[in-house]
């Protein structure tokens, strides 16, 4: 078996940083797979106690994607809930 035959896991063999990456690759494939084909309403969906909606994570995910935490830069207007 190759690595292309499980493209969710992480490398085999590989560097600390390969392993890091393809571990956050098999979260990022998970989580698209877990959410793919949801409307609006099932974004907003909440389940148990939590406040946690699938659609907060999926933003919360995105924010981290998109703006470098090494930078120390805030994230864009609008990213964080009940603030302008």
């Amino acid at each position: 078996m190759t690595d292309n035959d499980t493209p969710w896991e992480p490398p085999l063999a590989g560097t600390e940083a390969e392993h890091l990456v393809g571990a956050l690759d098999r979260l990022r494939a998970t989580f698209r797979w877990k959410t793919d084909g949801l409307d609006a309403a099932g974004l907003r969906t909440r389940t148990a106690a939590s406040a946690l909606t699938l659609g907060g994570l999926l933003k919360h995910l995105a924010v981290n994607e998109a703006v470098d935490g090494s930078a120390g830069e805030d994230p864009p207007p609008g990213w964080h809930p009940g603030r302008p």
